[in-house]
C-alpha cells in the first residue's frame, strides 16, 4: 500500500511493528529484507515521486557552513523515494578490514569486518553491482598491468563496481507497495521521535506534511534511515523527553562529522605511465559479470602503516576541461556545452574557478580542438551514445586516452574522526518548525601533511614498478591544499556507532544506547570512513540489521 502524507487523517494514528523514516538505499533496503518476516512494515519518506529542487532547498538547507569548501548541505541529496540514488554514479567498493581496526589516531568499529563483509554479496545484488570478486586479476584477467619488477608498497590488483546506476525505489517500488504487510507514506516528515516519559522506550513518530497536517506512527520498533545529516538533526530535536535530544546524553550526536577528502579539478599530481597503453587498465572495463569495473590505485597497507597514513586511493583522470592547451576535441566539446547548457548558479561556480569570464581566445582554442580532430569526436559521440544513453547499464563516467600516457592523478582519502567536526542544531527553522543545522566541518592539518606523504611514497614505489612516473611539484604542500575539498554527497559518523554509551550514540547493531526500540542505519554510524564510497556498507549494514530485528522475534 502506497499512501500521500495529505491523506492520512489529520491528527490520527497509524499502527507498525516497524516504522522506517527514509526511503532512499538503506531504508528501502531494509523494508525489502523485513517484508514478511516481522509484522506490519510503515516506511516514511517526506519527498515524492518525483524531485522537486525548491522543496529540496526550503527543507534541506543549513543556517551556517562554516567552511566554504563545504558545499551547500541540500546538494547531493534528493528528497524523494529513492533519495539519493535517482541521480548516484553507482560506484561501489566495500571498506577495508584495516578499516575496522583502532589506529593510533582513531578508534576503530566495535564490531569486526567479517561481520560485515557477510552481507556484501547480498548488497551488491541489491544495488545491481554483481558477484563479491575486487581482484582486478579475476574480474578483468585480460587486462593486466605490464610491471618491470614485484610490487611492494603499491596495490593494483583491487577494483571498484558500479551499479547500473540503480534506482532503488524505480527497482523494488512496485514490490513494496504490492505488499500487504508494508505501507508506504511519502510527502510527510518526520519531525519528532516520542518516547515514554523517561525516553528509556520509543514510542512513535510524528509526522507533518507541507499543508501542516499532522499524523502520528505508533511502533516498538522505529529505524531512522535518512542520512548523515538529517537524522543527528532528528534526534537533537526529539527534545520532549530528554532536553538535549535522544542519544545526546553525553554529547555525540552530530559529532565526528566525517565526509571524505577529495581533490578538485587542481590536483596535486601527475602519472605518466611508461607505455600509453597501461592506461587501458585504469579505464572503466566490463568485468567477467558483466558489469562496469575500474582498477584503483592504492597504498598497501604495511605502507601505510609505515608511513602513517590514513587510507587513501588513487585514480588518473582526465585533464581539466577549461585549459584549451590539452588538445582534446572531447574535452573542448563538453567544456563548450557546459559553458553554454549549465544552470545559472552552475554558470556562476564555473566563472568563479576561472576566475571571471572566459579568457581571450578560449571559444578559438577550443573550437580549434574540435575541428581539427572531428573524426574522433565523432567516434567518442557513438562511443557515448551507445554505452551511455541508450545503454541500461550505462558507462558510469568518461576516460580519455592521452597518446603521451599522462593523466592527473586524483585522491579520495580517509577523513579522520574529530570530535570538532559536527553538525548542530540552530536558531533558524524550516517551515515545518525543525532547526535548521549549522555545519561545522574541519579535518586536521595532520591530514594534509599525510596526503603529501602518501604522493611521495606513492611517487617511489610506481618509478621502482616500472609502472611510470609521478610527476609532483616543488609546492607539494601548497598544490594539496588547494586541491583538497570534502565529498560533498557523503555524510557520515553524525550518530556514531560504539561500544558503549561513552564512546558512541548507537551500540553494534545500531540502537541508540538508553533508548530501546530505537534504531539508526545508513552512513551516520559509520565509525571511520575508509576511503570507500559509503552506499554499499550502509546497505550491508541495512541487511545486518534486519537479521537482527527478526532475531528479536518483533511481530
Amino acid at each position: 500500500m502506497i499512501c500521500i502524507g495529505e491523506s492520512l487523517p489529520d491528527r490520527g494514528t497509524t499502527h507498525a511493528n516497524v516504522a522506517i523514516v527514509g526511503a532512499g538505499a538503506v531504508g528501502v533496503a531494509l523494508a525489502v529484507r523485513l517484508s514478511g518476516r516481522v509484522g506490519r512494515i510503515v516506511l516514511i519518506e517526506a519527498g515524492g515521486t518525483q524531485f522537486n529542487p525548491a522543496d529540496n532547498l526550503c527543507y534541506f538547507k543549513a543556517e551556517q557552513v562554516d567552511d566554504p569548501r563545504h558545499p551547500p548541505t541540500e546538494l547531493y541529496r534528493r528528497r524523494m523515494l529513492g533519495g539519493t540514488t535517482s541521480v548516484w554514479g553507482g560506484r561501489c567498493i566495500p571498506l577495508d578490514p584495516e578499516d575496522f581496526l583502532p589506529a593510533h589516531d582513531r578508534a576503530g568499529w566495535p564490531i569486526n569486518f567479517a561481520e560485515l563483509d557477510a552481507h556484501i554479496p547480498d548488497a551488491l545484488d541489491f544495488l545491481d553491482a554483481g558477484t563479491p570478486e575486487f581482484s582486478a586479476a579475476v574480474a578483468l584477467p585480460n587486462l593486466p598491468v605490464p610491471l618491470d619488477r614485484p610490487l611492494s608498497d603499491l596495490v593494483l590488483d583491487r577494483i571498484e563496481r558500479y551499479s547500473k546506476p540503480t534506482n532503488v525505489w524505480r527497482k523494488w517500488g512496485e514490490n513494496l507497495a504490492r505488499s500487504r504487510d508494508v505501507m508506504i507514506i511519502h510527502g510527510a516528515a518526520c519531525t519528532g521521535v516520542l518516547t515514554n516519559a523517561e525516553g528509556t522506550q520509543v514510542a512513535a513518530l510524528e509526522l507533518r506534511t507541507g499543508t501542516n497536517r499532522q499524523h502520528k506512527v505508533v511502533a516498538a520498533t522505529i529505524v531512522l534511515a535518512c542520512g548523515g545529516l538529517e537524522t543527528p538533526r532528528l534526534l537533537l530535536a526529539s527534545r520532549r523527553s530528554r532536553s538535549c535530544g535522544l542519544g545526546n546524553e553525553h554529547d555525540l550526536v552530530g559529532r565526528f562529522y566525517m565526509t571524505h577528502l577529495v581533490s578538485n579539478a587542481n590536483n596535486a599530481g601527475a602519472l605518466r605511465f611508461a607505455s600509453a597503453k597501461t592506461a587501458r587498465a585504469f579505464d572503466f572495463n566490463t568485468t567477467l559479470d558483466g558489469v562496469y569495473g575500474r582498477r584503483m590505485i592504492l597504498l598497501s597497507p604495511t605502507a601505510r602503516r609505515r608511513e602513517g597514513i590514513p587510507n587513501i586511493a588513487f585514480r588518473p583522470t582526465r585533464p581539466p576541461m577549461d585549459d584549451a592547451s590539452h588538445r582534446d576535441p572531447v574535452l573542448s566539446a563538453m567544456f563548450l556545452l557546459r559553458s553554454l547548457l549549465i544552470p545559472p548558479e552552475y554558470a556562476r561556480s564555473l566563472a568563479a574557478k576561472l576566475g571571471g569570464a572566459l579568457p581571450s581566445g578560449a571559444w578559438r582554442d577550443h573550437s580549434c580542438n574540435i575541428i581539427f580532430d572531428i573524426p574522433a569526436l565523432f567516434g567518442f559521440s557513438i562511443h557515448w551514445l551507445r554505452r551511455r544513453v541508450l545503454a541500461t547499464r550505462k558507462l558510469p563516467s568518461v576516460f580519455l586516452y592521452r597518446k603521451d600516457g599522462n593523466y592527473p592523478l586524483e585522491f579520495n582519502a580517509e577523513h579522520m574522526p574529530n570530535a570538532d567536526s559536527r553538525v548542530l542544531l540552530g536558531s533558524e527553522a524550516d517551515p515545518l518548525g525543525m532547526p535548521r543545522l549549522v555545519v561545522q566541518w574541519k579535518f586536521r592539518y595532520s591530514e594534509l601533511d599525510s596526503v603529501c606523504r602518501a604522493y611521495r611514497v606513492l611517487a617511489s614505489a610506481v618509478a621502482k614498478s616500472g609502472l611510470g612516473e609521478v610527476q609532483l611539484g616543488t609546492d607539494l604542500p601548497d598544490s594539496v591544499r588547494r586541491a583538497l575539498v570534502p565529498q560533498g554527497g557523503h555524510h557520515l559518523g553524525t550518530v556514531r556507532m560504539g561500544a558503549d554509551a561513552h564512546t558512541g550514540v548507537v551500540d553494534t547493531n545500531g540502537e541508540v544506547w538508553g533508548t530501546h526500540g530505537l534504531f539508526v542505519a545508513g552512513t551516520a554510524i559509520f565509525p571511520t570512513s575508509g576511503f570507500a564510497n559509503p552506499t554499499l556498507t550502509a546497505v550491508a549494514l541495512a541487511f545486518r540489521l534486519a537479521e537482527h530485528l527478526v532475531g528479536r522475534g518483533i511481530m
